[in-house]
């Protein structure tokens, strides 16, 4: 009886051995995938941020240089009236010194001064089109290389997207196991010893995918497909009873329990105060906060 006693035992211990070994066997899987697509995105993060911060400097040097050649357009402008009327009046004189000199002027005199004043007047307007010709070319330069920086952002942007998508691929794959997982999980203490640690970090990946998303052009290729993957991912972790809070772009209030940093923003509203970035979000697990936000808040 003791024998028949301690075999059953035995085969109970290694069927739970076998058990835990299958439902940890994913997580670790799961978050070494997780790591180095963080990995090789991050890179691709800098750069994009870097050629940004370029773009928005070439963009506010052609602001200036346009500010410039209107300002110098302005002047040709009123330098053409003014040359305009003195030749008028410098044509009158003339006239009237041909009328009160008489035959007493000498006609080749009168004319070596009237052929003077039109050289000085085409000499001028020569000089304002070359000047008007050289500004224009300079910024004709300057767009060219905010076209090509355009276009370089937006290389960078689709490869980004594409690393997305295929970083969704590996997260949708984790989580169509994801019942399994929570059941192996919760078998042996209930929601209480319950292991969240997959679903923050699939939860992270998904904010900071939000995240470069919110900050892009919605007409880059891959952008809506995309969008599309997070929101089924979403719905996904909410039927598993796990809400990721939406917080971009919302209004930010001090009865919230997140961890906020705050940054200057004159470009709002006087006392506007609008959450930004989200670092981390606020999950919940049926109803019940596991992780509170970690947010930037742009005031005014």
């Amino acid at each position: 009886m003791n024998m028949k006693t301690s075999s059953i035992l035995l085969v109970a211990l290694l069927w739970c051995c076998t058990t835990f070994t299958h439902a940890a066997d994913p997580l670790s899987k799961a978050n070494k995938r997780i790591d180095n697509l963080e990995s090789q995105l991050k890179t691709e993060k800098e750069e994009r941020e870097q050629l940004q911060k370029d773009l928005g400097e070439a963009l506010k040097s052609i602001n200036s240089q346009k500010a410039i050649i209107d300002s110098l357009s302005e002047k040709v402008n009123a330098n053409t009236e003014t040359i305009k009327s003195k030749a008028e009046l410098l044509g009158t004189k003339i006239d009237e010194a041909n009328t009160s000199l008489g035959k007493k002027a000498d006609s080749s005199d009168v004319q070596t001064k009237t052929i003077g004043g039109g050289i000085l007047l085409l000499i001028l307007a020569l000089l304002g089109s070359l000047i008007y010709y050289l500004l224009h070319k300079r910024i004709s330069k300057g767009n060219a290389n905010v076209e090509a920086l355009k276009e370089k952002a937006e290389k960078i942007n689709e490869d980004i997207l594409n690393q997305f998508s295929h970083e969704m691929d590996e997260m949708q794959k984790i989580s169509s196991s994801l019942e399994e997982i929570s059941k192996s999980s919760t078998s042996s203490g209930g929601d209480s010893a319950k292991d969240h640690s997959l679903i923050l970090t699939l939860a992270d990946r998904i904010t900071f995918m939000e995240m470069t998303l919110f900050r892009m052009d919605p007409s880059v290729k891959g952008h809506k497909p995309l969008s599309k993957s997070i929101k089924q991912m979403k719905d996904n972790l909410y039927a598993n009873g796990y809400e990721i809070v939406e917080m971009l772009g919302k209004p930010y209030n001090d009865g919230m329990k997140v961890t906020a940093n705050f940054i200057e923003d004159e470009d709002l509203e006087e006392g506007q105060r609008i959450i930004t970035a989200v670092i981390k979000p606020q999950i919940n697990y049926k109803g019940k906060m596991i992780q509170a936000a970690n947010i930037t808040v742009s005031q005014n």
